[in-house]
């Protein structure tokens, strides 16, 4: 994953949490990998065959959502600034700033795909193994009312720091216990904190053995 050594901070963030609504969207139910990580970011092409403003309008606020979830918040701030400015305009100058807006997010969501995809992948393969360090270390903790969206911060974060060498493993922690705040429950952040520390603590000093 050297290719992925040069990403920003936000990039990598936004790749994290794309990964993570695949593996949501994989876990409760069948999914086009190769579809989803495509589909996500074209947001211009939801608006095609659509002639009216208030269609081309509600077509892209529904197409907006899924991306906006992932991108960091200066991107953000962008498109939801185009957002308002389209309310004003006609329709051809409507999909001109839309298109505008793609070629963007086009030269953003190159590495963040694939990084994300390569993070989603590892997490799915090793989905039994990973829940076994998770369940092992929650034995404060109900296992039966750890939430999904927990077990799928950890198993993903547990994945970065096994397989990805270009992270610092606390880089990887920070993150998940970040994305745990945003993502999931109040007691979410302090939960996948607990896990993690355990689970780096033992991987550290060689008590886990896992295939790299």
């Amino acid at each position: 994953m050297s290719e992925f050594n040069k990403m920003s901070r936000q990039e990598k963030r936004s790749a994290r949490l794309l990964a993570l609504q695949f593996i949501y969207a994989n876990e409760i139910t069948s999914i086009d990998d190769k579809v989803f990580f495509e589909d996500i970011f074209n947001i211009s092409s939801s608006i095609n065959g659509f002639t009216q403003k208030s269609e081309i309008l509600s077509h892209i606020d529904l197409s907006s959502d899924m991306a906006l979830s992932v991108l960091p918040d200066n991107f953000s701030s962008k498109y939801i600034k185009m957002r308002k400015e389209l309310d004003k305009l006609d329709v051809q100058d409507i999909v001109g700033s839309i298109n505008l807006f793609q070629d963007k997010l086009d030269k953003y969501k190159k590495n963040i795909q694939k990084y994300a995809f390569e993070l989603a992948g590892i997490s799915i393969n090793n989905k039994s193994t990973l829940d076994k360090e998770i369940i092992s270390r929650s034995t404060n903790w109900d296992s039966t009312r750890i939430t999904l969206m927990d077990k799928l911060i950890l198993r993903l974060v547990m994945s970065e720091i096994i397989f990805v060498e270009h992270v610092p493993p606390k880089v990887s922690i920070a993150e998940g216990i970040e994305i745990a705040k945003v993502m999931s429950t109040d007691d979410s952040g302090a939960f996948v904190n607990g896990i993690l520390d355990s689970f780096f603590n033992d991987w550290s000093n060689k008590k886990i053995k896992i295939k790299v």
